[in-house]
């Protein structure tokens, strides 16, 4: 059984923020699955990967859908005469508000998703510590993945690949939360950032366009 130790100067984040429950259903504290139960491990984070993919395509694609929608709405108040041109511009705004409704509550159901992925990997993680070495694929794989955006990834592969393998503190640095995955920083912040952006520049071309034509000041 691994015991706990005490975070780092600068770990991301340290087990010492999870709450006792959270130390529970992360096998903190507890007995942590062995090796032979990496097939089931490996297809429970196969399972929510898929499901997290699934939902990000499903509400990008549905946002490119309403924001075509308002489009088309905008050229309605563009063409459609003065007095008639109030109802897609009232429709933009409803079709607006409730777009960054939607973003904003997919956005939290992927980010959960996607902690729910990383619960996985680190289970996975710790059960190929049980493992030889050069039998613990999963753990390479992330490795691999680390060194891509940080320079201490052969400090951690000394770590990873030694008999005793990763304690929690390393578990932290090599499987990283939302808040320090490049990727997922630009898929669950920039991404939905910008489509939020979009929003506005649509409303508010739409609706300025409309009291600038009852204004007379464009046809």
């Amino acid at each position: 059984m691994a015991r706990i130790i005490p975070p780092g100067p600068t770990p991301d984040p340290p087990s010492s923020e999870r709450t006792p429950l959270e130390h529970r259903l992360e096998g903190l504290d507890g007995h942590h699955a062995a090796a032979p139960q990496l097939n089931f491990m490996l297809a429970g984070a196969q399972w929510r990967d898929s499901w997290l993919h699934g939902f990000r395509s499903l509400y990008l694609v549905m946002e490119v859908i309403l924001l075509g929608l308002a489009g088309g709405l905008l050229v309605s108040i563009l063409n459609l005469d003065v007095k008639r041109a109030w109802v897609p511009a009232a429709l933009l705004v409803v079709d607006a508000v409730g777009s960054l409704i939607l973003l904003a509550r997919m956005r939290r159901a992927a980010v959960g998703l996607g902690d729910d992925v990383r619960f996985w990997h680190r289970e996975i993680v710790r059960a190929e510590r049980e493992l030889p070495p050069e039998r613990r694929v999963f753990t390479r794989f992330k490795l691999l993945q680390h060194s891509r955006n940080h320079a201490d990834t052969n400090e951690l592969a000394a770590l990873a690949l030694s008999q005793e393998g990763l304690d929690e503190v390393g578990l932290d640095r090599l499987v990283e939360p939302f808040s320090s995955s490049a990727t997922r920083r630009l898929i669950e912040n920039r991404v939905p950032a910008l489509i939020a952006v979009l929003w506005l520049s649509w409303v508010i071309a739409g609706v300025g366009a409309l009291y600038l034509r009852a204004q007379g000041i464009i046809p």
